[in-house]
């Protein structure tokens, strides 16, 4: 039998992981020949943008065979691939970050292997035999900088290829415990610990005024695979401490499930299994920004997006600024003023309204309140405007699977039979 060749991944952060990395192996996975020609090994290059437990989660994937933390690659640049062995012939696919990382790994390990990306980022794009994109627009931003265009591809947005459905819409409320006419929202408080550590208790705040001001409404906590109930417990002890928002502590609880026990009696119950398995059930959903506000729209649920700039000095910022928060006394308040000033570029902070250029999702965002959360939330139970956002989410469907399209790029079509 021939040796394995390496199918060497790049990636940074839990949405590249779930939603990039996962349908390009799964992709792989459904072509029998291209299954059992690679050894997939993913590597975690570091990044602000990072939870640091991705390798875990990607452990788990199926077809996955090694995994990389940050701290491992960076000893195997210095010092060599050490207990990790590869067999110096494949391909290496950046699929999330800068895409420097599978260029030093490859000078660094040598060997034939031909390097693939999607990406949005520019930069060492020669290396690259051909770079997949979302669409013109990005494509573009290459073809500017001198790319040839044969090696320029468009292939929709990934994330579409990630959505899978576990439960239908009924069992998935009937297992939540949903009864008919009540409106089943599940908060979202991230997958990264600076958002959990202070979005989850505020969450509890406006979940208190929401379900007395709102009384059909049913409350979850959907717990992202990339955090901890170390974490969240961590998270219920600074509610109440928050200084820049009104926030509540809370207790965890392990009965059937795991519960969140808060103002005084009420319980919220926290869902494993993320939208793959809830999605089908969700009437509504809090969030934050990030990669999950994409996989919403996609899923056609309508949501409303928190993007609080109270502590923009905990906020992951791309560059130098990423810096100054260890700079002693200086640092944080520069950092402070360097992420304002960022925000202000943006006219939004919901992927759905980025991709749109338009608010399709409301969107809060800048230096809010909790009482601002709330009040928005009310307003359009109220007013029923999450059937309108619903409707306007139909744009959000793509017309091929990108996942299949890059595969078949780069490997070509599945073989007949």
């Amino acid at each position: 039998m021939a040796e394995k060749e390496d199918l060497i991944i790049f990636s940074n952060g839990p949405g590249e992981v779930s939603t990039w990395v996962l349908p390009i192996v799964e992709s792989i996975r459904k072509r029998s020949e291209l299954a059992g020609r690679y050894n997939i090994t993913l590597i975690m290059h570091p990044c602000q943008f990072g939870s640091g437990t991705e390798h875990k989660v990607a452990g788990d994937f199926e077809g996955v065979d090694k995994t990389v933390t940050p701290g491992q690659y960076i000893k195997m640049l210095f010092f060599g691939a050490g207990t990790y062995s590869f067999s110096r012939k494949g391909v290496v696919f950046s699929l999330g970050g800068d895409l420097l990382h599978p260029v030093l790994f490859h000078r660094r390990i040598r060997g034939k292997y031909t390097l693939y990306a999607y990406s949005q980022n520019t930069g060492y794009e020669k290396h690259y035999e051909r770079i997949f994109v979302r669409n013109g627009y990005v494509r573009d931003k290459y073809l500017k900088r001198g790319v040839p265009p044969d090696r320029v591809v468009i292939a929709g947005d990934l994330v579409y290829s990630s959505l899978s459905y576990l439960l239908d819409r009924d069992a998935a409320r009937k297992e939540a415990g949903v009864t008919n006419g009540e409106n089943m929202v599940v908060f979202m408080p991230g997958s990264r610990d600076f958002e959990v550590k202070y979005m989850l208790p505020v969450f509890l705040k406006v979940m208190d005024g929401l379900t007395e001001r709102i009384p059909n409404v049913r409350v979850f906590i959907l717990k992202s695979p990339y955090i901890s109930y170390k974490l969240i417990e961590r998270s219920l002890e600074m509610g109440g401490r928050i200084r820049e928002a009104e926030s509540l502590p809370g207790a965890l609880k392990r009965g059937d499930g795991w519960e969140i026990e808060y103002a005084g009696s009420k319980k919220v119950s926290i869902l494993e299994g993320g939208l793959e398995r809830w999605g089908k059930g969700v009437d509504f959903a809090v969030t934050l920004p990030g990669t999950n506000t994409i996989q919403l729209a996609y899923r056609k649920i309508p949501e409303l997006v928190v993007a609080a700039l109270n502590k923009p000095d905990v906020i992951p910022v791309e560059g130098v600024f990423g810096l100054l928060k260890w700079v002693p006394v200086i640092g944080k308040p520069v950092l402070k003023r360097a992420v304002l000033r960022y925000a202000q570029e943006f006219p939004f902070a919901a992927l759905p309204n980025i991709y749109a250029g338009e608010e399709v999702v409301p969107e809060l965002f800048g230096m809010l309140q909790t009482a601002d959360i709330t009040s928005r939330l009310v307003d359009i139970f109220e007013k029923g405007e999450e059937k309108d956002i619903a409707k306007r989410l139909s744009k959000f469907t793509p017309s091929q699977d990108p996942a299949r399209l890059i595969v078949n790029a780069v490997w070509g079509n599945e073989q007949p039979g």
